[in-house]
């Protein structure tokens, strides 16, 4: 890999660049179809697979661009890589899915330089060994292995240089990410608030001394209450705002582990969900990149590897979420109306219609899980049950849900979709009466009040 652009100018051309020609790309095969459409007997048909094959095309050109500037436009496309085939079509998600584990590398003069930058010393000079090649490169830094002089095997993550900077202007470049959005979500609303959270939490994870630290609060939090669950220790006197530099923790991928014994994966399913609902619930704080590249498994053991991108949220929102789903168990629409507008999931003046229709749906995708049991994830597909409202919607330039969301809904989804591959047999009414109790408590209490 070339050297980083870092600068706004620099930064602006290559995503422009990206577009242009995911906009010619369309606007060719475009083109080509309209002519072949003139002939052919099987109109409908043919416009479905040019349609695909055009929008296949244009995203391997965005796909391209966004790993090569790496920061804010490559884990906006990890974002969209979580998703799997629920939003897009499946072969475009799984072109995306390749921005989970690979991008090119920084050069190794640039790791030295950044080592050199925060400890005075050289690879050679901080470890027995240092490779190379990385294990990985990310949309932030990448990893090195290494051994330490006193022969502990770590992962060494390194920032890539002027990366704050490169985001910064990314985020300067709203206009340009709007588009790209919008050649993949032709009916998306308006995101500025999505973004601004992007935004912020994207900051932090430039920060790897906050990540240390939210790695020591979930490893202390888990070591007791999920044995199962493991996050490596830091070794924080090799450690930076730029450098994290880890125990190196070897396992299974997530693709390999799909060929576990299906009480593995009911296992590690189960237990995934409960520690979802007890850092969401209890500790009222979410791991939010749930990307299949940071998760490593064993039969009998989940691997976390990355904390750059986590979300504390406060009382007042999770008590207000808490009712939400209460609103929807009791089946009182009056009372998930109010508490909707309130987190601006409805406009203020949204229609009847609409927020009933939206109050049954989401209980057609919720209550099932409240059945006892442990039973797999549903065979409801949230998406098309949707496709009729969001039909009746106008989305163009409304206003995006709470910045809460955006986090909320990435983690909840990244586990949908891993219980959903395993096909993990789940007790989800029990975990909900176990973990969900105390907030359940504090709401009915406000409620009294």
């Amino acid at each position: 890999m070339s050297e980083l652009k870092t600068s706004k100018l620099s930064r602006l051309i290559t995503l422009s660049k990206g577009l242009t020609k995911a906009g010619a790309t369309l606007a060719i095969d475009a083109a080509k179809t309209k002519t072949q459409d003139l002939i052919s007997k099987h109109q409908k048909e043919i416009n479905d697979i040019k349609d695909l094959s055009q929008k296949i095309k244009a995203s391997k050109e965005i796909i391209q661009t966004m790993g090569e500037m790496k920061g804010a436009m490559m884990k906006l496309g990890q974002m969209i890589s979580i998703t799997e085939d629920l939003f897009l079509p499946k072969e475009i998600s799984e072109l995306f899915r390749d921005l989970q584990k690979n991008s090119p590398p920084m050069p190794l003069s640039e790791v030295e330089k950044v080592l050199f930058q925060n400890f005075n010393q050289y690879s050679h000079e901080l470890f027995l060994n240092f490779e190379n090649e990385p294990l990985a490169s990310a949309s932030i830094g990448q990893v090195h292995k290494a051994t330490l002089k006193t022969g502990e095997v770590v992962a060494v993550k390194i920032q890539y240089p002027k990366i704050v900077q490169a985001i910064k202007h990314d985020f300067q470049n709203l206009d340009k990410i709007d588009k790209i959005l919008h050649v993949l979500f032709p009916k998306k609303p308006n995101l500025d608030s999505l973004i601004l959270e992007l935004k912020t939490s994207l900051t932090e994870e430039c920060d790897y001394s906050h990540e240390f630290s939210e790695m020591e609060f979930f490893r202390k939090e888990y070591e007791l209450a999920f044995p199962m669950i493991y996050i490596p220790k830091v070794y924080p006197e090799l450690s930076s705002s730029m450098v994290l530099t880890m125990e190196y923790v070897e396992g299974d991928s997530f693709e390999e582990s799909l060929n576990y014994t299906q009480e593995e994966k009911n296992f590690l399913g189960q237990n995934l969900y409960n520690s979802f609902l007890h850092s969401l619930w209890n500790l009222r704080r979410l791991h939010t990149d749930p990307q299949n590249g940071n998760y490593l498994f064993k039969r009998d053991q989940i691997i976390m590897l990355d904390f750059g991108s986590t979300r504390a949220f406060d009382l007042e929102f999770i008590q207000d979420y808490c009712s939400l789903m209460m609103a929807l168990e009791e089946d009182t629409f009056e009372a998930y109306k109010e508490i909707s507008k309130k987190l601006e999931i409805f406009k203020a003046d949204e229609s009847q219609e609409v927020m009933h229709q939206h109050f049954i749906l989401i209980q057609k995708i919720y209550l099932p899980y409240l059945q006892p049991g442990q039973f797999p994830v549903v065979a409801i597909s949230p998406f098309e049950l949707f496709k009729d409202l969001i039909d009746k919607i106008e989305l163009k330039g409304r206003a995006s849900p709470r910045r809460e969301f955006l986090l909320l809904d990435r983690s909840t989804l990244g586990l949908y979709t891993k219980l959903k591959a395993w096909k993990s047999e789940v007790d989800w009414l029990h975990g909900k009466n176990k973990f969900r109790i105390s907030i359940e408590n504090k709401v009915k209490l406000k409620n009294q009040l």
